[in-house]
């Protein structure tokens, strides 16, 4: 059994529709997330435990020692801000205010984890640069350096990436000639040079692989959900390569 710690992909949206004199405003949760869980669901040897970004303060482990129950963490359209920041608290403060969360995923890979980091506005660099991962103990893991400006590459008429290295245990045994997929976005990343290019779009490193310590990391530069995902979430493969990549990460041989 791999035991997943997956972070991200949900929020809340609230829209204002001004009609005239009259304004309305409508909230309601967008759970991106479900993506993953639902295709993890029927995977006898994968357990996921989904964390929301506004949970990260309240759920996320607060020791190294709750951290090792899970064997993969990922972080997916989760900014820098939500990881490290400790808000609602109020005086009189008590200091420290708790761990380093980006740190105990650094420390947790060095021990043996595995973590993946999956593309998305908030993921990488992200909109406007908002998340913030360059220059973190979160770029020194992965297997790709992480640009200081947006990196946002939206490809709105669609493209399939090229698998470059169709052996390795994360991509094995899919028929990616024949999917009939379609991509809409990734995270433009530049691969670190001993890193492990599996598959690419034009340049641009799509999956990647790495270690770090005892532990293996990845990348996976689009996203679980759309836009971005456009309908990889409804391909027959999709389960397939997600059960064989955390497998992947999950197996402490590195």
């Amino acid at each position: 059994m791999v035991r997943v710690l997956y972070i991200g992909d949900s929020e809340t949206v609230i829209a204002r529709y001004c009609v005239g004199a009259d304004v309305l405003e409508q909230s309601w949760f967008n759970d991106n997330g479900r993506y993953l869980r639902e295709a993890m669901r029927d995977q006898s040897d994968i357990d996921v435990t989904h964390i929301i970004p506004a949970n990260v303060p309240h759920e996320f482990p607060s020791s190294d020692d709750e951290l090792a129950a899970y064997d993969v963490v990922i972080l997916s359209d989760v900014g820098y801000n939500s990881m490290l920041f400790y808000p609602g608290q109020a005086p009189p403060y008590s200091y420290p205010l708790g761990p380093d969360r980006c740190k105990m995923i650094a420390g947790f890979v060095d021990r043996g984890g595995g973590f993946i980091m999956v593309g998305g506005y908030l993921s990488f660099a992200g909109f406007n640069g908002m998340a913030c991962y360059y220059d973190t103990v979160i770029e020194d893991i992965l297997p790709v350096t992480i640009a200081r400006h947006d990196d946002r590459v939206e490809v709105v008429n669609g493209f399939r990436f090229e698998i470059v290295d169709a052996s390795h245990p994360a991509v094995s045994g899919i028929d990616w000639t024949s999917s009939s997929f379609t991509l809409c976005g990734y995270n433009r990343l530049t691969l670190k040079p001993n890193a492990h290019l599996i598959a690419r779009h034009v340049n641009d490193p799509i999956i990647a692989t790495g270690t770090h310590g005892l532990g293996r990391t990845a990348i996976f530069a689009s996203d679980f959900a759309p836009h971005w995902a456009g309908d990889f979430p409804g391909w027959d493969g999709y389960p397939v390569f997600w059960r064989q990549m955390l497998s992947w990460l999950g197996t402490n041989n590195a």
